[in-house]
């Protein structure tokens, strides 16, 4: 990967953001133009963002120690996946909105793996030092194993004594953003919505595999 040609792949990246182009136009060009790797185009696409669109984002991250005493809204397979993907060593990266993303495209197809597992040790072991007045899994009916991860999720929340439930819905987005709580998710849509976001997975990398992130939010 050439940083150099990558810092400027971002900088046209950011500035046909701000001119209101669409983002798969706007990455096709950029990629055309800089004959950018499938990674580095991946790196564009997940991570670029117009600039108020990436202030107002920034305001509305919480840190750790503001989740307790509130009640958590956990993105399930949102946070999981991202953090397996940190696991098998995907490329990881500081996005302009703040959060921490891979570049890894995951299909509905999930399968459990000792990955998940792991993943979910790390998730349980932040939420201990959350302090959440309770802490609510969503996952998506339309990926595989939803219904099985989400009573995996209710025995493990058992065994650790942490309050909170694990639920399938149709609708991830609409009923995330229906409970009113702190949202844990790097989804777009849900992020655009929601008032306060704790970046659990970005949370977890940052602890366990800061040197391997890149921070894209200094190629200005």
């Amino acid at each position: 990967m050439n940083l150099e040609i990558l810092k400027e792949a971002i900088i046209d990246m950011r500035y046909l953001l701000n001119r209101g182009y669409n983002r798969k136009t706007a990455a096709d060009y950029v990629t055309s133009r800089y004959k950018l790797s499938k990674e580095e185009r991946a790196i564009i696409f997940r991570a670029v963002y117009p600039d108020e669109q990436a202030k107002s984002r920034l305001k509305k991250l919480i840190n750790i120690e503001e989740v307790a005493g509130n009640t958590l809204l956990i993105d399930g397979f949102n946070n999981i996946i991202t953090i397996e993907n940190a696991l098998r060593g995907a490329i990881l990266i500081k996005c302009d909105d703040g959060l921490i993303r891979d570049i890894s495209y995951t299909s509905r197809k999930f399968k459990m793996t000792q990955y998940t597992e792991k993943a979910i040790m790390l998730i349980f072991e932040t939420l201990r030092m959350c302090r959440a007045k309770e802490s609510i899994f969503f996952f998506d009916e339309q990926i595989s194993f939803s219904g099985e991860i989400a009573s995996k999720i209710r025995q493990k929340m058992r065994e650790e004594g942490v309050n909170g439930d694990a639920r399938t819905s149709k609708r991830n987005d609409t009923e995330i953003i229906s409970k009113g709580g702190i949202i844990a998710s790097s989804d777009s849509l849900i992020m655009e919505r929601a008032n306060k976001i704790f970046d659990l997975a970005g949370y977890i990398i940052n602890s366990k595999f800061k040197e391997r992130i890149l921070d894209i939010t200094i190629f200005k």
